[in-house]
């Protein structure tokens, strides 16, 4: 490697002075201080920009795309707040019909409850129906769409931590496609666990933009390249574009995306907004928040980048530290099993993600296990996924799993 603090022209001259004979030190002075050096300063400065261009392009998104949710009471959303935004539309919306719920107890309770067959809706006649409940088809729709977004823009996915839009259900009559809207919904011995007025808000806006500028065609003639200059936007948030069937290609390029497409203009294309700074100083900003950020370790990013495989322990804990879910819980071994042990957790927090070619039920079994460091029971287990789930992506020969001590 290239020492960094090394002075090539000094070293030249310090070889020059070392020429006892005039005239040859002259010769070797014009040939290289006015020849070699020049050259070999340029290369350095291209060698330079070179470094900086690859170090820009592993700086993986851990910050900048890094994605956060937070669950709130339905009455206490800000529209002021441009860092909090409803994961869907129709949550905020007072016409809304859709009834959906917020499930707060741990693992456990959360698979006892989805179980439970015997909820009831009352209307204001007394009449009763028994309805169900099944997973937010809304809010599972929207994160499998975010995955595709990373795709299709090539940004490598980091996994999401799901444990509060997995506690979210819709809820149904189980004899009409009738809505429930305003009946008055009973849970039985799970009553003190359940919100009816909850929502889930994420860091994430979307907005349009337009063609504002002239475009010159590509070298062929056949494309035209636009660019959305993020230089006009919030510099501490990431930028993603979303795919339409104009668009052809999508790159990133000195604080702007450029895109390619067969149009000379265009209107109303969609980009979503990753916000940086996460203002919680709205009234009832107050619940947990679910990130991904982690702590961004270069070694980390190099890893998730080029899917660096992982070949010792020693790997595996760094990038489980990395995560930054030390306050909750602490990783203290791991060890490959040949079947899964009762109370294991699932790394189940990439449900979108289709693994193909090297099917789970083949291969060996990876157990990592965690202790947890204080705070709510729910909270350590939804770290857990999320951790488990992230190291199962750089995983292809083991099926992960977690349990605590």
């Amino acid at each position: 490697m290239r020492d960094q603090d090394f002075d090539m022209e000094t070293y030249v001259k310090q070889r020059l002075a070392e020429i006892s004979d005039t005239d040859e030190r002259g010769v070797a002075r014009e040939a290289l201080l006015k020849g070699l050096l020049p050259a070999i300063q340029i290369m350095e400065e291209r060698y330079r920009k070179l470094e900086e261009r690859v170090k820009r392009e592993i700086e993986i998104p851990g910050s900048r795309f890094a994605v956060y949710t937070m669950a709130i009471r339905r009455q206490d959303f800000d529209s002021t707040n441009r860092t909090w935004f409803p994961v869907c539309e129709q949550d905020i919306q007072k016409e809304t019909t859709r009834r959906r719920i917020y499930f707060r107890g741990n693992e456990a309770e959360k698979k006892d409850f989805e179980r439970t067959s015997c909820f009831y809706a009352t209307d204001l006649e007394g009449n009763t129906r028994q309805i169900g409940i099944r997973r937010s088809e809304d809010y599972y729709g929207a994160m499998e769409s975010l995955y595709k977004l990373f795709v299709y823009n090539r940004i490598p996915w980091r996994t999401v931590n799901t444990g509060d839009l997995e506690r979210f259900y819709d809820v149904y009559f189980l004899d009409t496609e009738e809505q429930v809207e305003d009946w008055i919904l009973s849970f039985g011995e799970w009553e003190g666990l359940v919100s009816q007025d909850s929502i889930l808000l994420w860091n994430l806006e979307q907005f349009s933009f337009q063609c504002m500028k002239f475009m010159v065609p590509c070298l062929d003639g056949k494309y035209y390249e636009h660019e959305l200059d993020l230089g006009d936007y919030d510099g501490e948030s990431g930028y993603m574009v979303e795919g339409n069937e104009d668009i052809l290609s999508i790159r990133y390029e000195n604080n702007k995306i450029l895109m390619t497409s067969y149009k000379e203009t265009f209107e109303n294309w969609r980009a979503c907004r990753f916000c940086g700074h996460l203002d919680t100083e709205s009234y009832g900003y107050d619940g947990r928040i679910l990130g991904n950020a982690g702590k961004g370790y270069f070694a980390d990013h190099l890893t998730e980048r080029y899917g660096q495989g992982i070949h010792s322990r020693t790997e595996i804990f760094r990038i489980v530290e990395g995560l930054g879910a030390e306050e909750w819980i602490r990783l203290t071994d791991c060890q490959v099993r040949q079947q899964e042990q009762a109370g294991c957790f699932q790394a189940d927090m990439n449900w979108f993600i289709r693994e193909e070619l090297f099917p789970m039920e083949t291969r060996r079994m990876l157990e990592l296990t965690f202790e947890k460091q204080g705070g709510e029971e729910a909270y350590a287990e939804d770290m857990l996924r999320y951790v488990i789930s992230q190291v199962q992506l750089l995983l292809d020969e083991y099926k992960c799993v977690g349990r605590f001590v």
